[in-house]
């Protein structure tokens, strides 16, 4: 039996609906994060000649326990102001391509809530000192962050009112390099895995090494929040052994894919697939990043990279996307068995055999 290629992509986003989304999203994520920044700059350097030489900048338990110049806030307004939701666009902008949808809308109405909150934290965690003789005497800002808080979801939610609704381009579909057939009785398994690409592997093995480092030295020297960073340290360690490599293995019986320490895991049973087919994907502009991801429109996956992956549609859910090399093979030989187990056949007692 030969395994039937389902072909139902999507139809190409219209050019002129991407450029609106396109200068929309610049507009949210960059534009206002400018104004609203250079508005909140220039009131915080007014208010400078009201505040003492030094101002809290960090509230404990017990309140006001870190103090600085005030042009702290001006650094840290920028920073997490007009920084951050400049590096979330461009990395949307270099990763999207033409696999723009909610992800990065999203991505600019996070952008453009920042800017509020980066505002709205500066300005009241100064407004409340004004005047104040000695920065100790600071009141705490529960209410200042509650603001902010707000501010990054009013903003924010407006931000994503104003972009326009496009949904994301699937991949196009990818056709076996060669035909899969899978005689009665003939029992075949495909077997492979798939790792996180050795740059983005090397990088966080890096961070988890410097968080290693600093737990050992905040441990070492008695620096209160050590075993914080230690936890830390134990919850990334798990979760990068746990998600940097997935065994996936397609039998008669169905489709599995788990990580190589057992956990997480998923088994979808022969009886709930309806289809499969192997598709291209584009990593931030479908899921919004790499790893174990839920897409907007709903569908799950383990994604490691752009380009080939297993796409498995089940009754009643969505479907369920793992990118791996020889997906085309894979999901052929997947769809065969899929097809075979709704053609009546006798019983036989032919024994079969397995291939790798």
């Amino acid at each position: 039996m030969t395994a039937r290629d389902t072909t139902h992509d999507l139809t190409r986003t219209p050019a002129p609906l991407l450029r609106r989304a396109r200068l929309t999203f610049f507009v949210v994520a960059v534009i206002a994060p400018i104004v609203i920044t250079a508005v909140a700059v220039v009131v915080l350097l007014t208010w400078l000649p009201t505040l003492p030489p030094q101002v809290a900048t960090h509230w404990g338990a017990s309140g006001a326990d870190g103090f600085g110049p005030p042009s702290t806030y001006v650094w840290l307004l920028i920073g997490i102001g007009l920084g951050l939701p400049a590096l979330m666009a461009i990395v949307t902008l270099a990763s999207v391509g033409a696999h723009w949808g909610g992800a990065a809308r999203l991505m600019g109405a996070l952008a453009a809530g920042m800017s509020a909150f980066a505002a709205v934290m500066s300005l009241g965690s100064l407004a409340v000192q004004r005047d104040l003789a000695d920065p100790a005497e600071a009141p705490g800002i529960g209410g200042v962050m509650a603001i902010a808080f707000g501010a990054l979801l009013l903003v924010g939610a407006a931000a994503w009112a104003v972009q326009p609704r496009v949904r994301s381009e699937q991949g196009r579909t990818l056709e076996p390099r060669y035909a899969v057939h899978v005689e009665k009785g003939e029992r075949v398994v495909w077997v492979a895995t798939t790792t996180m690409p050795r740059g983005a592997l090397a990088f966080l093995i890096l961070v988890l090494l410097g968080l290693v480092a600093l737990a050992a030295y905040m441990l070492g020297t008695g620096v209160e929040g050590g075993w914080i960073v230690a936890l830390v340290v134990v919850v990334v360690g798990f979760a990068l052994a746990a998600t940097a490599s997935f065994r996936v293995t397609v039998t008669p019986e169905g489709f599995s894919a788990r990580a190589l320490l057992g956990w997480p895991r998923i088994r979808i049973p022969l009886a709930e697939i309806e289809s499969a087919r192997a598709v291209e994907i584009s990593p931030f502009g479908e899921f919004g990043g790499w790893g174990w991801r839920i897409a907007v429109d709903g569908r799950t996956g383990i994604v490691m990279r752009r380009g080939s992956a297993i796409e498995v549609s089940r009754r009643g859910r969505r479907p369920f996307i793992v990118t791996i090399d020889g997906a085309e093979e894979a999901a052929a030989l997947l769809q065969a068995y899929v097809e075979r187990s709704r053609t009546p056949r006798t019983p036989s007692t032919d024994s079969g055999k397995a291939t790798s």
